[in-house]
């Protein structure tokens, strides 16, 4: 049998001096193995990734050591019981070990014979960057479907709401007594205050995912997330302070992922409290500090065991869960530090610290919807309304509510219906709900292409956003987002159908 393990004296002997050349020259990293998979030889660029640790990469094993996977999956084995005549083949992405740390890499092994002697010729193609951006397009994608069905939720939720409010709003009108009107007007702020957090979570979950940054501030971040959590830390009996500075310097980050990070703060000082008798305080506080913007959540639960605080922002590491782990994710990404400071049976307080902003565009994200205050006047003359809209309750709110203004409203249930309803009848103005059946962001557009209805039309939708995606809204119709006030749709329709 040939002899397997060569000398110490062989190895640049064996490694023809063109090869090794060509090895010296390139960007890919090249090691060359002994019969036991030990390194013998490092080329300069893989030798640059390790830094100081590379004088002493020669002599480890590779496949325990640097490649543990391959090891694990048999590869290793293989290698050291390979012959001549059973080559052994490796072509695979793997994580490797690396003087700054553990990165993803393409392997390729092959093992070849020199003058009887076994040797291993490794070709490492870093792709730790090309991991990190298939990574990132992953969870974009997963955000993305769960934006959709945030989305979905939206128009569920808001189009109820929408009917509730308008019916509301005409009660008002007829309401007998003071305290019956002031019951009415509470049925309004309340629909009022469930599609505030609609419209945050939905917006908080369509960023995530994002790769855009812009100018954040924390406060708004943390009375946000309050607000959509008010209700879960009312009935845990959790007394919430804060102490926000103000002004507040911004921040640069992606505003859902930022949110996304204070939720998780909130969310385990709620877990730690759920386990306390008593008083149970929540105290959220920022600062600038000379490093950059401080935000520190603090919770009087039972605290933290001394030994678990080094592990506690790794995930499946310690009773935190993945929380943590994803709010120490953020951090990083937006180049933070994360920290715990506890006291075992008395409290715990979590810090974040962010550099400030420097000199970045803010992005606006203008909500192209009428703004109306006070009542609308009376019309200068009865307009004949298409409106369409798949909410029976809700086109019958509508529908009252403009024939009380003295309008003729024709409706219908889908875009099909009201497509041919416009083709049939003279219209003055359209109103279209934007998710309907036969797609109400089309029809207005079919519509816009009718001369009695070429700027005429307008959207309403529960979920502005994904009106935004469709570009339903770029030709410059504006856009209701339910639920909105009659006087607001009033308003907008009479300044469409009477500016002829």
């Amino acid at each position: 049998m040939p002899n397997r393990r060569p000398s110490d004296g062989s190895t640049v002997a064996a490694f023809h001096p063109l090869i090794r050349g060509f090895a010296d020259a390139v960007e890919t990293g090249v090691l060359l193995l002994d019969a036991e998979g030990r390194v013998r030889y490092v080329n300069p660029s893989e030798a640059a990734r390790w830094g100081e640790a590379a004088a002493p990469l020669a002599g480890r094993d590779f496949f325990r050591e640097l490649a543990p996977v391959l090891e694990r999956s048999g590869e290793g084995a293989r290698y050291r019981a390979a012959t001549p005549s059973a080559p052994v083949e490796v072509d695979t992405e793997a994580e490797i070990a690396g003087g700054s740390g553990a990165r993803t890499a393409r392997i390729l092994l092959r093992s070849v014979w020199a003058e009887g002697t076994a040797w291993g010729v490794v070709l490492l193609e870093d792709r730790t960057a090309l991991a990190a951006e298939q990574e990132r397009r992953r969870n974009a994608e997963r955000m993305a479907s769960i934006g959709q069905l945030a989305a979905g939720l939206a128009h569920e939720v808001n189009n109820p709401l929408a009917s509730i409010r308008s019916f509301a709003q005409l009660l008002i009108r007829d309401a007998a007594s003071d305290s019956h009107r002031h019951a009415l007007e509470l049925i309004v702020a309340e629909c009022d205050r469930i599609t505030t957090v609609m419209d945050r979570l939905v917006s908080m979950i369509r960023n995530q995912g994002g790769d855009s940054r812009t100018r954040v501030d924390l406060n708004v971040a943390v009375h946000d997330i309050l607000e959509t959590q008010r209700y879960a830390l009312a009935s845990g009996g959790i007394e919430v302070r804060t102490d926000l500075q103000e002004p507040l310097s911004p921040v640069a980050g992606d505003p859902g992922a930022l949110q996304q990070m204070v939720l998780e703060l909130v969310l385990h000082a709620e877990r730690a409290l759920a386990k306390r008798e008593g008083t149970r305080l929540l105290v959220i506080r920022s600062r600038e500090t000379s490093r950059g913007i401080s935000l520190a959540v603090y919770d009087n639960g039972p605290g933290v065991p001394r030994d678990h605080l080094s592990r506690i922002f790794t995930a499946g590491e310690s009773s935190a869960g993945l929380g943590l782990s994803v709010a120490a994710g953020i951090v990083r990404d937006h180049f933070g530090e994360i920290w715990m400071e506890s006291e075992e049976g008395r409290n715990t307080t979590l810090v974040v610290e962010l550099p400030r902003a420097g000199e970045i565009q803010t992005r606006a994200q203008p909500r192209p919807q009428v703004q109306a205050t006070g009542a609308a006047p009376s019309p200068q003359r009865p307009l004949h309304v298409l409106l369409a809209d798949d909410e029976a309750t809700l086109r019958m709110a509508l529908r009252m509510y403009l024939e009380r203004r003295g309008h003729r409203v024709t409706t219908a249930a889908d875009a099909e219906e009201a497509w041919t309803l416009a083709n049939q009848q003279e219209f003055d103005v359209a109103l279209v709900d934007a998710r309907m059946p036969g797609d109400g962001v089309r029809l207005l557009e079919r519509l816009e292409e009718l001369p009695s209805l070429a700027g005429r039309t307008a959207l309403m939708t529960g979920d502005l956003g994904r009106v935004r995606e469709r570009q339903g809204v770029s030709t410059g119709r504006p856009a209701l987002t339910k639920p909105f006030k009659m006087e607001e749709m009033v308003r907008l329709l009479e300044t469409l159908g009477l500016g002829r």
